[in-house]
């Protein structure tokens, strides 16, 4: 599975994503790639109702997942039922078919 990388200041531990010069909170240079864990908790979501020509459904759900090791992203939410404090599993599916092309990106589930 694709995933994305997310960054740890080696001098304060901030976990950053995506990719900063600096840290966010220190202003150290120096950073350690970490992999987000496969399950997260739901802190908050949003739902899309107008959406882009070629998406064939009336509403998307997104939403900012926090990882179990701090790592937070924003990604396509595939569930019935959405509540803050839900725990959802990620993965890396297709997010929308364009111009004969199958595009992927991060879900949860």
């Amino acid at each position: 599975m694709k995933t994305i990388t997310a960054y740890k200041c080696t001098n304060c531990g901030q976990v950053m994503y995506p990719r900063h010069e600096r840290c966010l909170n220190c202003n150290e240079r120096e950073f350690k790639e970490i992999y987000p864990t496969k399950k997260g908790k739901l802190l908050t979501y949003t739902v899309v109702n107008e959406l882009p020509w070629g998406i064939d459904e009336r509403a998307r759900v997104l939403g900012v997942v926090e990882f179990d090791n701090g790592i937070r992203a924003l990604g396509l939410i595939k569930s019935d039922r959405v509540k803050i404090g839900m725990k959802l599993t990620s993965g890396w599916d297709e997010v929308r078919y364009m111009n004969g092309v199958r595009v992927y990106g991060l879900t949860f589930s």
